[in-house]
């Protein structure tokens, strides 16, 4: 008799839902033509999400919270490109590695794609990263674009000890 708690997740379960995270930077939104294929390749709905940061407290006078009508624009404006593809758009406050694993458990996604803006040293520790913290904390798979600098070369052929023989 198996033990249904210690199964595995179904592995045919069809994708219905992928989450977009976006901050509305530049090297997100080359992660979205990604997300666009995937949910367009799946026959998923896509779910855009926006995560502004929370407000100082005492600056809102505990007020809620609205977007600026320019930050409203930007995530409206984040469509795709096929009408084939069901688009949801969904805004919260709050830190956002955070919100998408907690959107992304709540709203049962099946794949988040999303950007990682690359950052490295210093920048990296001070800030850390968002796209790690979903990716070691995400309840479903992800998948990350990083975004190429112009100059960037291809990589080199790696240094080849011994060739093997293939595996039949």
């Amino acid at each position: 008799m198996v033990n249904e708690s210690s199964q595995s997740p179904d592995v045919h379960r069809p994708v219905t839902q992928v989450l977009f995270p976006t901050d509305l930077s530049s090297s997100s939104q080359l992660a979205f033509p990604e997300a666009e294929r995937f949910a367009k390749a799946l026959g998923a709905r896509l779910i855009v999400l926006y995560v502004a940061p929370p407000p100082d407290y005492w600056s809102t006078g505990g007020e809620p919270v609205e977007l600026d009508p320019e930050t409203v624009a930007a995530l409206r404006a984040v469509r795709p490109v096929s009408s084939d593809v069901p688009v949801e758009h969904v805004t919260h406050i709050g830190l956002a590695g955070e919100v998408i694993c907690w959107v992304a458990q709540e709203l049962d996604c099946d794949l988040i794609v999303m950007s990682t803006h690359g950052h490295s040293g210093l920048k990296h520790l001070l800030f850390g990263s968002v796209a790690e913290y979903v990716i070691r904390h995400a309840r479903c798979p992800v998948t990350t674009v990083r975004q190429h600098a112009a100059d960037e070369k291809r990589l080199p052929e790696p240094q080849v000890y011994q060739r093997m023989p293939p595996i039949i």
